[in-house]
């Protein structure tokens, strides 16, 4: 392992062993996270081995993991003087939006890394306008309102590793393929034409589902109807699982790198994060509470992803737009 990233390493090493020992008993489903940066950075070493190229882009991935807990510490200074700790929510975007371009320059700004630049510039972009014009003017989001006041006087501090460094985890794993293909960009080829194919599927799902919500909401009458037609009766989350395709679009274009096929990794793991361990989980238990007919629509559309719904039986009766 180079040097600075074995500084990095043991740096990390010592941080989530403070956060295990803050961490409140008994401790949760979750309760591996800190050390998840550890053991990718261990496998990473004996995988990669003595390789010129490899050492390069652990270094690189280590120091992507710098640039994300640095500016994740900005915002979560910036959530104790406006007491809002949902403003991650916000910056999330504009940070994936941020590293690769960052990258590019610390690297040189090699032209060949031009189709992962506008791909990941046109995808984290819009995702970052319409989650901050969402989000930004409603104040603190209930959930972290709620996470706030069982803190109590300790949520000051304990915010910066339950939510920033919890999503600088979440994100170091994640920006692999996008490290990948900046560190060692290739001429343009056919992996870079199939992930390009396979991201805009993604942003499809992405983008025509946050744009069919935005426009149901506009007009439905009361909070309680559902939305199943469009992209939602094809699955019931286009946005979870179009973010999910457009990760392994960079993926898919990272293989065109030398060991760029490390990030098809970080993409399963999205996979797994949006489908089974955490977004999709967490929305379906707010959704069944507050959604009438929640039940009804789930008989017929499946979860994540996409097929065509069953047909809607006379037995049900769900409120719909």
């Amino acid at each position: 392992m180079p040097t600075t990233s074995l500084w990095i390493w043991s740096a990390w090493v010592l941080l989530s062993a403070v956060w295990l020992w803050a961490m409140p008993r008994p401790w949760g489903p979750g309760w591996w996270y800190p050390l998840l940066p550890v053991g990718a950075g261990a496998v990473l070493v004996l995988v990669l081995g003595e390789s010129a190229l490899g050492d390069s882009l652990l270094a690189h991935w280590m120091l992507a993991g710098v640039w994300l807990w640095g500016g994740l510490t900005v915002v979560w200074v910036l959530s104790l003087i406006r007491r809002d700790a949902s403003i991650m929510d916000v910056a999330f975007g504009y940070l994936l939006l941020a590293l690769p371009w960052w990258l590019w320059l610390r690297l040189g700004a090699n032209p060949l890394a031009w189709p992962l630049l506008v791909i990941s510039t046109l995808g984290f972009g819009r995702y970052s306008l319409y989650i901050t014009w969402r989000n930004l003017p409603h104040g603190e989001d209930p959930r972290y309102a709620r996470w706030r006041e069982r803190g109590g006087a300790r949520w000051w501090w304990w915010s910066y590793f339950q939510i920033f460094l919890l999503q600088g985890v979440v994100l170091w794993v994640w920006v692999m393929p996008l490290v990948a293909s900046i560190a060692s960009p290739q001429p343009l080829g056919i992996w870079h034409v199939l992930g390009a194919l396979v991201w805009l599927l993604g942003f499809v799902f992405e983008a025509g589902g946050d744009w069919q919500l935005t426009r149901f909401k506009r007009n439905r009458t009361n909070s309680s109807q559902l939305l199943d037609s469009g992209l939602w009766g094809l699955t019931r989350h286009p946005n979870y699982f179009g973010q999910t395709a457009m990760w392994w679009g960079y993926a898919i274009v990272a293989v065109a790198s030398p060991w760029g096929w490390l990030g098809l990794a970080s993409a399963a793991y999205i996979t797994w994060f949006m489908y089974r361990g955490s977004a999709t989980s967490l929305m379906e238990r707010h959704m069944q509470k507050t959604k009438p007919g929640y039940a009804a629509y789930c008989a017929r559309v499946p979860a994540f992803f996409p097929r065509w719904p069953r047909p809607r039986s006379a037995s049900q009766n769900e409120i719909t737009p």
